[in-house]
């Protein structure tokens, strides 16, 4: 109990890693930003591919949904162009709780809108965003508002390494149910359709692809449980690192795959305090 009461309230913990985490988020976001621009005739015109259906449920449901209920071009440009404001202001650290609420609403109405289009990325941003809202390295004058900080900092930094593992687990447990996965097929059949695969994956062997199959399964089912030995840990970041820099680039899921890769900062190293209750 006093390891835990140590844990929340001393400190904000991983500091360095906070602000590269924050800082690579939001250049990630950034990065959305583009291609939204690049892409707003396909996706934000009167002219758009995306069909949109209204949702009404109450006050709070509805404001991640007020870009979809109150449609127009000029809507959706403000809200682009106020998600690239707010992420230029976390990186120079000039945020705060407010803008980076304001940017988590943002990033559920924009994402909600272009539902049809997401993948896994996308709704793993939805949550990083909700936890990044409590991450800071600011401390305030007052002791009980400073505590309170630490609390809701370490809590927030614990729920996104917890929400990695959860990603992991749930991916290996469906996995589990799919026969290809099993057999070892799984890799080899993913790399054999055009939409989905580098043209480099074509021929590759199909036992390298039973091989990689197992290692990715075994590697899902076992990270939550080695990554915080400190000895494997900087191993299981390399795979993982490798891993999802094939997904990114060889299987066309970008943003996942650089999401993920996002969140392994987190993971990288931790203050002494850390290293004293997590060790």
């Amino acid at each position: 109990m006093k390891l835990i009461n140590t844990y929340l309230f001393e400190v904000k913990h991983q500091p360095i890693e906070i602000k590269w985490f924050k800082n690579a988020l939001s250049l990630f976001i950034l990065y959305k930003v583009c291609v939204y621009i690049y892409l707003f005739p396909e996706l934000f015109s009167e002219n758009k591919f995306i069909y949109l259906s209204n949702k009404h449920v109450n006050f709070l449901t509805d404001s991640a949904f007020f870009l979809s209920n109150n449609y127009s071009p000029l809507l959706g440009i403000c809200m682009i162009s106020i998600l690239g404001l707010f992420s230029l202001l976390e990186i120079v650290n000039k945020s705060n709780y407010i803008f980076r609420f304001l940017q988590w609403v943002i990033i559920l109405n924009l994402n909600n809108f272009l539902y049809p289009t997401l993948t896994g990325g996308d709704f793993l941003l939805n949550q990083l965003m909700l936890f990044n809202i409590f991450l800071t390295n600011k401390n305030f004058k007052s002791s009980v508002f400073n505590e309170l900080s630490n609390v809701i900092h370490n809590l927030a930094l614990i729920g996104i390494k917890t929400q990695i593992c959860l990603v992991y687990l749930i991916a290996a447990w469906f996995k589990l149910s799919d026969v290809s996965w099993l057999n070892g097929s799984a890799i080899y059949n993913i790399f054999q359709i055009p939409e989905y695969s580098n043209t480099i994956f074509y021929s590759l062997p199909k036992w390298f692809c039973t091989i990689s199959t197992y290692i990715v399964l075994a590697y899902q089912l076992s990270f939550c449980i080695l990554v915080w030995i400190r000895p494997l840990k900087k191993y299981i970041l390399a795979l993982g690192l490798f891993q999802h820099l094939v997904i990114a680039f060889g299987m066309g899921l970008f943003s996942f795959g650089i999401i993920m890769i996002i969140c392994y900062i987190l993971f990288l190293n931790y203050d002494y305090k850390s290293q004293k209750v997590l060790a």
